[in-house]
């Protein structure tokens, strides 16, 4: 059968967090992303590419509280304070990046997206590392903020049930 569409560019992430149990803040102190995007057409390009979704996935993760009226299906979001994007701050000083370089044999240049994959696997990094700290518990949403750890490392009841999640 012939192929259709296009393969999706491939991701790991990996972080390393320091969590502060008393107040619920974590700081990322490493994070690593590793691409499987194809042939590598700019990998400077690249690079910034990876970086950057890594950011994004940190705010996606920690930070940035998407909220929409379900009745008109437009966003609810109050400001930028609901939503807080990641700053030079919240970053790494140095993130390592890397691809692997063989190409899609379904896309003539070779070259896959690297763009979400980038962004959703930091996500998946930096819960993933919020759960590591603190014994393999799982939030069951994002951002996980700073109360929902301080809730957890207290025994607190979690605001938020599965499934049940009213953000109004």
């Amino acid at each position: 059968l012939p192929k259709r569409g296009i393969a999706p560019g491939l991701m790991i992430s990996m972080a390393e967090i320091e969590v502060d149990l008393e107040t619920g803040k974590y700081e990322v102190l490493d994070y690593v992303g590793v691409a499987d995007c194809g042939t590598i057409i700019h990998p400077q390009g690249l690079s910034q590419q990876i970086n950057g979704g890594g950011v994004w996935g940190f705010g996606m993760a920690g930070s940035e509280r998407h909220v929409y009226d379900p009745q008109i299906a437009l966003p609810a979001n109050l400001g930028m304070y609901q939503a807080k994007i990641p700053t030079i701050l919240d970053v790494p000083s140095e993130m390592l990046n890397g691809a692997v370089d063989i190409a899609d044999p379904y896309n003539p240049a070779g070259g896959r997206g690297v763009g979400e994959p980038s962004q959703g696997s930091a996500v998946a990094a930096i819960t993933s590392a919020i759960a590591d700290a603190l014994d393999g518990h799982l939030f069951n949403r994002v951002p996980v903020t700073p109360d929902m750890i301080v809730n957890h490392a207290t025994g607190a009841e979690q605001e938020s049930k599965l499934l049940a999640l009213n953000t109004f």
